[in-house]
């Protein structure tokens, strides 16, 4: 039985650190792009015009 781990003895996987979180994204701004009057999420950045409630933008 060399080489093989006991049933009873620690996990060799448990040993070994977690992989770090990968990093990056979507940028955390986007100002740019919200209705000041309703606060819809607008698809283009600048907008003269809120898509959802027709507001011009401030």
């Amino acid at each position: 039985m060399s080489g093989t781990a006991r049933p009873d003895g620690p996990d060799p996987e448990a040993a070994r650190p977690a992989p770090a979180e990968p990093e990056g994204g979507e940028s955390a701004c986007w100002l740019d792009k919200v209705c000041a009057a309703c606060g819809a999420i607008q698809d283009t950045a600048p907008f003269d015009r809120c898509a959802r409630c027709g507001a011009a933008r401030e």
